[in-house]
């Protein structure tokens, strides 16, 4: 009876994840100026480097990562919301806002809203670690590393 309970628990989780990633999107703006970053955004398969495309094209991308992020369904966000920080333009700071404020976000989009904030912007970044760190353990531990501006939040993945 155990291996049966687990095998329709397995089964049952397996099918939830294929409609987790089935609705996933690959949201890609900026019409085919911007085709070949996307496509190598989508396709990248090294996690540390997925984010990699976005940043080497550099400030012309933040407008149409910004549309693309405000896409909850988005495929692969946590990384272009991540990309935003490394760019560090500050026309990205109201998407990034929209982000951190919202009760709808998951906390981790949230914290990586806040993060690449920080990277933008370390004033407005410490401010809104204070305001927001009560609200979920993820944001609490980002606002302990703002404090002591840990090396990590503004220098790129050791990993790369």
């Amino acid at each position: 009876m155990k291996k049966i309970t687990f095998t329709v628990l397995m089964t049952f989780l397996l099918l939830c994840l294929q409609i987790v990633y089935a609705q996933e999107k690959e949201y890609r703006p900026g019409g085919e100026v911007y085709v070949t970053v996307w496509d190598k955004f989508y396709n990248g398969d090294h996690e540390p480097d997925l984010d990699d495309p976005l940043i080497e094209a550099g400030k012309k991308m933040t407008l149409v990562i910004c549309e693309a992020i405000k896409n909850k369904d988005m495929r692969l966000r946590r990384y272009a919301i991540g990309a935003l920080g490394y760019i560090g333009d500050k026309r990205a700071i109201p998407t990034l806002e929209s982000i951190l404020k919202s009760k709808d976000e998951i906390y981790y989009f949230r914290g990586d809203a806040l993060h690449a904030i920080y990277q933008i912007d370390n004033v407005l970044g410490k401010k809104y670690a204070f305001e927001f760190s009560s609200e979920h353990e993820y944001l609490k531990m980002l606002k302990k590393a703002i404090e002591e501006d840990a090396a990590w939040l503004t220098e790129p993945s050791e990993e790369k």
